[in-house]
């Protein structure tokens, strides 16, 4: 029987860094995925890939919502309306520039303690981080379970 060394954190960057963006995003065969904002259109086609379907329509509950913001001012709002269109265990993933990026998207850099805020005011809170690209990051808020 042979054991394991333990994965050193260069070792787990790598292997993090070497995953999917889709997979990073929780994206699944069947879902219904929601675009909100001006998204990363090689993204769109792969998550489109990944879930075997086009993306969902307005009147469509989401598993899934990628959005890009315009505007730190339109976030609470955005992401109140977004609340009532995801299913229960659903989530919103606010995609932004990384600092002194411009991504796709064009959405601004927005750091945890502004972008946290507005997603608590909206109802929701943060349960995940991702890298999308080297210009873009996520945030993933969440509907909180006492209230699924």
């Amino acid at each position: 029987m042979t054991s394991r060394r333990p994965e050193s954190e260069a070792e787990r960057r790598a292997r993090y860094a070497a995953k999917d963006v889709t997979d990073k995003l929780g994206v699944k065969l069947g879902h219904a995925v929601r675009l909100v904002g001006a998204g990363d259109s090689e993204l769109l086609k792969r998550v489109c890939t990944k879930t075997g379907r086009d993306l969902a329509g307005e009147g469509e509950r989401a598993d899934i919502v990628l959005y890009w913001p315009v505007a730190v001012d339109e976030i609470t709002a955005t992401l109140q309306t977004l609340k009532g269109a995801i299913a229960p265990a659903g989530g919103i993933w606010v995609i932004f520039s990384k600092r002194g990026k411009v991504g796709p998207g064009g959405a601004p850099y927005l750091p945890d303690q502004i972008l946290i805020p507005l997603g608590l005011a909206a109802g929701l809170v943060d349960n995940k981080i991702c890298s999308v690209s080297e210009q873009e990051t996520a945030m993933r808020f969440v509907i909180r379970r006492s209230e699924r």
